[in-house]
């Protein structure tokens, strides 16, 4: 099997195979680019109706530094750990076409600030999107800004691209495949969310079950290799091993899109929600899987052998110390101009957690080199 490895920096938005010429948000997402500010403004009565149901669109008027955006869609986003209310820190999802036809941000639709509450050092969300996306997986970029909503200085956030088609037209010669979001703690056998694609009958889906769960072993893994793309799906799963994600689709059956590709008649794991990771240094490199996709590819043996040899090479060519500090470093002259006007102390503290982020990184790479050699 010849794995895809992306060359290059995938957190300073530089291109990627698939990525559209005419990119509009590839500057936006450069480390580089001028910080933005985002105002966002609620009227009275949408304020209302966002209280009443803050997962349902109300309209809100969009500014980010001299554009403004009038009509734009939003509502409050976050699981158990991240959602927090209007008055606090709330993550948003901003669906900048909802109420205006054919109106876009950078050439984006729909955009998502993360108020990085499970993650205080804002780097873990920018580290996954760099590994990730070196490792040839399908993943959202981002940029860091400052956000004030009504007027209220709210802080940092991270602005993140959104998972639809405008999205998938990045790595997908197809984008009219079927996309789905696998929500809170769902595996693929509940009845996700469809965010887009024709196919409204969930065939695909049940199919993909289905051949999971085959009795013979042999069979079985013909049947998900058939369904599936089981390269990009190892390196899914070596990647949230090596990074410590413990909340991914392959341990926990979270946080992950799943996008059937009509060119290949494939499904795709999308990696979603990467902010509570290297957590545990000494976190074991091959565990049980608590997935439906995750036992029937990594317990059988040509699929880990697939995993052990795919490990040994993302260590070699994407996870290393010397990569990811040049994705950290770059990033932090521009937070720290954001934090510089949040407050003054505000600048040392990033420093101090890109720091802290490098030696986590540090010593979860000098573990997985103890451990490998043994994972037979």
């Amino acid at each position: 099997m010849r794995w895809t490895l992306l060359v290059g920096m995938f957190g300073l938005g530089w291109p990627v195979a698939g990525m559209a010429a005419d990119d509009k948000a590839t500057e936006l997402f450069n480390p580089k680019a001028p910080p933005l500010k985002i105002e966002i403004t609620l009227d009275k009565e949408n304020k209302a109706l966002l209280d009443k149901d803050p997962r349902k669109y109300v309209r809100c008027t969009f500014k980010a530094n001299d554009l403004t955006l009038n009509d734009v869609g939003l509502h409050l986003k976050g699981a158990a750990g991240s959602f927090r209310g209007w008055d606090d820190k709330p993550a948003l999802t901003l669906n900048i076409d909802k109420f205006t036809k054919g109106q876009t941000f950078f050439g984006m639709d729909k955009i998502h600030l993360n108020n990085s509450v499970q993650d205080g050092s804002y780097f873990n969300e920018i580290v996954a999107a760099d590994v990730f996306g070196r490792a040839g997986l399908p993943t959202a970029r981002f940029t860091h800004v400052r956000v004030e909503l009504n007027g209220r200085k709210v802080g940092m956030y991270l602005l993140k691209e959104g998972y639809d088609k405008t999205f998938l037209k990045r790595f997908f010669p197809d984008a009219s495949g079927n996309l789905y979001d696998g929500g809170f703690l769902q595996d693929i056998d509940a009845a996700i969310k469809q965010d887009s694609g024709s196919g409204k009958d969930r065939k695909d889906l049940q199919a993909l079950v289905a051949a999971c769960r085959t009795p013979d072993e042999k069979k079985r893994w013909e049947a998900v290799n058939k369904l599936l793309d089981v390269e990009k799906f190892i390196s899914l799963a070596c990647m949230e091993v090596l990074t410590v994600d413990w909340d991914g689709y392959t341990r926990n059956r979270n946080n992950y899109r799943l996008y059937h590709d009509p060119k290949t008649d494939k499904f795709v794991f999308i990696p979603h929600g990467k902010d509570q990771l290297f957590q545990n240094a000494g976190d074991a490199i091959w565990h049980g899987w608590g997935s439906i996709v995750g036992q029937a590819v990594l317990n059988h043996p040509e699929g880990k052998k697939l995993y052990i040899a795919r490990m040994k090479e993302l260590m070699e060519k994407v996870f290393t110390s010397e990569s990811i500090n040049k994705t950290i470093d770059s990033y932090v002259p521009r937070m720290k101009e954001i934090a510089e006007k949040i407050d003054k102390n505000y600048p040392k503290e990033v420093e101090n957690q890109a720091n802290a982020e490098k030696q986590r990184i540090k010593d979860r790479i000098e573990f997985v080199k103890k451990e490998l050699p043994k994972l037979k």
